[in-house]
């Protein structure tokens, strides 16, 4: 184990702010957070992948094991990326990018550690892990009679995988609690050991096989706690309870350093997919970051009863005299189509460069016919289309690609660019590839992997994608040696002009990865405001200079009313989410609550909610006055 104090600490950041202009400054709360291993609990703004990212160059500094490492798991790939891009500004950042160290989501470590060598281990091949292309080749080969068995049962084909449960590997066949004689149970059977035999599987599948390997390999996870000894796990409070239940049965022991960093107030995904939330950390008691360097005092200041846990929330921002008093903007039905146009007018008397991000969300995107008297963003903006979202533009060229991949570095995103790059070549030099069942398909990503490998050109490959990312940007001089070691690798031809102007050397930088070629769901003002509008949990871990809340209606309940009397009583206490009952209304406050929180903190300088007039007590109004809230009724 590898003992941290004050002096790594400030030896690390002597390197690191020789080249910041804002040095970057660690209070007590964070340094007893880097030296130690206790539970994080860190609130919006707070910096806690920063502080992740700051404790593994801590760690590797120090570090001597040629064979051990320490594993980063995060729950989605952008926290992944946030973290490997935290790293980036130190050079001992880049040796945790390769062995001995993994930095991954969960799931990514379960699939590469423990589920797909078990299921090598028994001849089994595994092409694709995907619950979408899963559940559309159910559907494919499903007959009539069954689809319309399990229609009429409002059972799902995706529910049609194996699970873990009582220490053995189940088939769980919707519709079918138990083994029967039908013909629909019978086509179950039959469709799921097609889709096997093809070697595709769902993402959850994968942790049933590991726990399977686990159980019948206690062998397996003393190998696992040596080779990596130090864990950390980032967002673990979006980390589902089957997930929870297999990393903490391999890592939470006397024999890793196992620390968990996140937000419980900020778990909006509790229920979602019907999965369980974990509350090994979620319930737990944990050393608290409750500074946040985003929003100004006012914010802060009026955040504190959407804190479930009721953390006492402040920040290193000061007042500015430009920033406005947080407002509630009440309306009717007949004045609800102005509210967008209110609170832009709110923005446009920020200054310019405090207006440069204004989103205006919402926990529902459209009602589906569930509730009477529906309320959702559709009602305040009827052009939202929920599925519409900012596309990224692409690299137009293999050398602009190569270049955004290096500023990357060798990860998962940097990889399938290149990949990307490789099959639109194949695409412009018209060639097809011919899958395993001998037919000629156009190219794709998985018919590239098949081609390079029977091709026998996948090791070498891999090797020359690796020289490019970690190399320097491309330079003219070199780069028409690299396309003729790519030509005569994958036999490319030289006689199409498309395909030679894509590989010809591009000096034009490649698109910034959030550059969109046409804004998505954006409102804009009379006076050139644009407010984009987006569902609340797509926005979770961004920060905007202004936001606005929209109120919009679940089931009965319309959730900024139910969260109007904790934001105005910070010492209300706050419901409590029943993983048994999720549709209670005691449940359903409490997602409410954990939503309005995640919304309400991502604003810098001006926090607005939208409600109906009629939602609102005299009380209520002059308690959030008394609050410091400005109140627009629009009548």
């Amino acid at each position: 184990m590898i003992e941290l104090g004050d002096n790594d600490i400030d030896e690390l950041l002597l390197v690191l702010n020789r080249n910041r202009s804002v040095p970057l400054v660690l209070d007590a709360s964070r340094r007893q957070a880097l030296c130690g291993d206790h539970d994080l609990q860190a609130c919006p703004g707070s910096g806690k992948t920063t502080l992740v990212g700051l404790k593994l160059l801590c760690l590797v500094r120090k570090w001597t094991a040629p064979r051990q490492g320490i594993c980063v798991l995060t729950h989605t790939n952008v926290a992944r990326d946030e973290i490997l891009k935290c790293l980036s500004g130190h050079p001992s950042g880049f040796a945790l990018r390769n062995y001995p160290y993994f930095i991954g989501t969960i799931q990514e470590f379960v699939n590469t550690y423990i589920a797909l060598p078990s299921l090598r281990s028994k001849g089994v091949t595994v092409t694709q892990i995907d619950d979408d292309h899963c559940t559309a080749r159910l559907e494919r080969m499903a007959l009539p009679g069954t689809k319309t068995y399990l229609g009429n049962k409002h059972a799902s084909l995706s529910d049609l995988r194996y699970r873990w449960e009582n220490d053995n590997l189940v088939l769980k066949t919707p519709a079918f609690p138990a083994p029967s004689p039908s013909p629909s149970y019978a086509n179950l059977l039959a469709i799921k050991s097609r889709l096997q035999a093809e070697g595709a599987f769902f993402y959850s599948e994968m942790y049933a096989y590991a726990q399977e390997a686990l159980f019948h390999n206690h062998h397996l996870v003393d190998s696992l706690r040596h080779r990596f000894p130090i864990v950390l796990i980032d967002e673990m409070q979006d980390v589902q309870r089957f997930q929870d239940d297999l990393i903490s049965a391999i890592f939470d022991h006397p024999m890793v350093h196992y620390q968990r960093f996140g937000d419980p107030d900020q778990s909006i995904f509790d229920g979602v997919g019907g999965e369980r939330p974990n509350t090994s950390y979620n319930a737990a008691d944990m050393q608290p970051i409750s500074e946040s360097h985003r929003y100004c005092p006012t914010i802060a200041g009026q955040l504190g009863g959407l804190s479930s846990r009721k953390l006492a929330l402040t920040t290193s921002c000061e007042l500015e005299q430009e920033d406005p008093s947080s407002t509630v903007i009440l309306f009717c039905d007949g004045t609800r189509g102005q509210v967008l146009g209110r609170f832009a007018e709110l923005v446009q008397a920020l200054p310019v460069e405090r207006r440069l991000v204004v989103k205006a969300v919402a926990g529902v995107a459209e009602n589906n016919g569930e509730a009477a008297a529906p309320l959702s963003i559709g009602s305040y903006w009827p052009s939202f289309q929920r599925n519409l979202q900012p596309q990224s533009t692409k690299p137009n060229t293999l050398c602009q690609a190569v270049r955004q991949a290096t500023c990357l570095g060798a990860s998962g995103k940097g990889l399938s660019l290149i990949f990307d790059a490789l099959v639109t070549a194949f695409r412009l030099a018209g060639v097809h590839f011919t899958n395993r069942a001998g037919q000629e398909k156009p190219p794709s990503r998985a018919g590239l992997s098949d081609y390079v490998r029977s091709a026998q050109v996948y090791a070498p490959l891999r090797q020359m994608i690796a020289d490019w990312l970690i190399g320097a940007e491309p330079a003219e001089d070199e780069w028409a040696h690299h396309v003729d070691a790519l030509r005569a690798l994958l036999h490319l031809p030289g006689n199409n002009a498309g395909l030679n102007s894509f590989l010809a050397y591009d000096p034009a930088p490649a698109p910034a990865a959030a550059e969109v070629q046409a804004p998505a769901n954006t409102f804009i003002s009379e006076g050139g405001v644009r407010i984009e509008l987006a569902t609340l949990h797509s926005v979770k871990g961004e920060t905007h200079d202004a936001t606005l809340l929209l109120e919009t209606k679940y089931q009965k309940l319309f959730d900024l009313k139910e969260m109007l009397p904790h934001i105005i009583d910070h010492a209300l206490p706050a419901p409590i989410f029943d993983p048994e009952r999720p549709k209670t209304h005691i449940s359903i406050r409490a997602s409410f609550m954990k939503k309005a929180y995640v919304a309400a903190s991502r604003p810098r300088h001006l926090l607005g909610l939208a409600m109906d007039r009629e939602r609102i007590t005299a009380a209520q109004r002059q308690g959030l006055i008394a609050a410091g809230w400005n109140i627009i009724d629009l009548g």
